[in-house]
This record gives structure tokens, sequence and C-alpha cells, in this order.
């Protein structure tokens, strides 16, 4: 049977390769029993919590139950509570901060057992120390008792993103949304303001059958979020977007 570890994480250079080799070192310890696969890193915007929700919500779309999702990434002042457990739905096996981060993955798969991890007190590198240990131990299949203490949901850090916030922003300088779109027709107009910045924006079921340069708004690939574009462009750039700011949308 394979399992798959994904790890979601801002820590993209040589740190990732530490996290990858603590977890193999400890499964080859452990003689785990279980085929593991740990997939490529999959980088988040530093510090972004909703980046982070957005990036895990994302996944867990895409990937088979049973896979084991570990998020480290940690912006907050204090030392959260390190978590871990298992969803309802598809039983993937999570692990990461007390941060809010889990907040739209738990909502939507929602919570079959949930514990904190025993506390090994503090290290400079806890993804490195601590996480890393632990996504070893849930891969070959350690008795969560073991692990840590039950921790109640009522604990848990929760974060509500706002409609119109910007959850991600592609290579392309796509910028992906939260909110849907009003019943639209090909051509049809749209203001849009973000921050200062006004423009006016074209419905479009495919965004490149637009003409270069035109900015688009349009029903895009990922849960369901509509995106806004610049066809051919790098709008995201051009307008100088970050992930969390709020886009101000409306038919005219």
């Amino acid at each position: 049977m394979k399992k798959r570890i994904v790890i979601i994480t801002d820590c993209v250079d040589m740190a990732y390769n530490e996290l990858r080799g603590v977890i193999l070192r400890d499964l080859a310890i452990s003689n785990c029993v279980f085929d593991v696969e740990i997939e490529p890193v999959i980088p988040v915007e530093p510090f972004s919590v909703v980046h982070g929700n957005f990036i895990l919500r994302l996944m867990a779309e895409a990937y088979p139950s049973g896979t084991i999702f570990s998020v480290i990434l940690n912006p907050i002042k204090h030392r959260p509570e390190r978590i871990f457990g298992r969803t309802s739905q598809k039983n993937f096996l999570f692990i990461g901060a007390n941060t809010g981060v889990f907040s739209w993955f738990l909502k939507d798969f929602e919570i079959d057992v949930l514990y904190e991890l025993h506390d090994p007190g503090f290290y400079p590198f806890g993804g490195k120390y601590v996480h890393a240990p632990n996504i070893a131990k849930l891969a070959s299949g350690t008795p969560f008792e073991e692990m840590g203490i039950i921790f109640s949901p009522d604990k848990l850090t929760n974060i509500e993103i706002e409609e119109g916030t910007i959850v991600h922003i592609d290579n392309f300088g796509l910028a992906k949304f939260t909110g849907t779109l009003p019943k639209s027709n090909d051509c049809d107009l749209f203001s849009v303001e973000v921050g200062n910045k006004k423009l006016v924006a074209i419905y479009a079921k495919r965004m490149m059958s637009r003409e270069t340069g035109e900015w688009v708004i349009y029903p895009g690939s990922s849960l369901g979020l509509p995106e806004l574009g610049m066809v051919r462009n790098n709008g995201a750039r051009k307008l100088g977007l970050k992930i969390g700011d709020k886009i101000i949308f409306n038919k005219i």
C-alpha cells in the first residue's frame, strides 16, 4: 500500500531537504512496512495563512484518500499547539501548527479525530526536529495516542476568508479570489477595484480567447473560484497585487 506525504511550506530552500531527509531517515529506522512517497515541495507565500489555507484545500481536492498533509508555516508570535489528526471524508491525515491554516480544509473534510502532539519544548527549527519525525510516525502507522493527547476542536484557531480576498497568484499573474460571479455572458463588463486601483474587466468563459492586454474576469479552474487577469500579460505584477488583497467587483 502506497502512502503519500504532501509537505506545504514556506521553507523552500535547503530546509525542505532537511525535512525530507529526517522523514526518510526515521522511516528507515522504524522499518516502515508501507511504500511511502514524499511529493515535491509545495511552496506557499511566506507567513501567509490565507495562502496556506487555499493551497491545502486545493491539494486535498486532487490527492487520493489517505494522503498525509503536513503544513509547516507559522507567522504568529507565540508558539502555537502542534496538532494532528484524521478527517472524516477521504481519511486524510494532517499535521501542523494551530494557526488557522487548517480552517478551510477541516470545514470541508470534517474532523474524525484530533490530537495535540506531546510538547518536546522549543526547537529553533520545529519543522525539522518536531514535525518531520512525527510525519514519519504517521506514515509508519504509529498509534495516535502514543504521539499526543486528545485536542478539542473548540480550541482550533479558525479564520474566515472574506469574499473578494486574493488567495493565490500564479506564475502568469492571474489572481484567484474568493466569491461568486453573478450569472454573466461573454463580453459583459465588470468594474473592479483593488486598493486604490480601478479598472474595467470583460467577462469571458475562456480568457485566452480575448485580445492581448485586456483585463478579463472569468470562472477559474481551482475550487470554482473566479479569477482576474490580463490576457498574455502579468496583470498582478502591473497592479502590484499580493495575496490577501481584496477585490471589489460589480457587474456594469
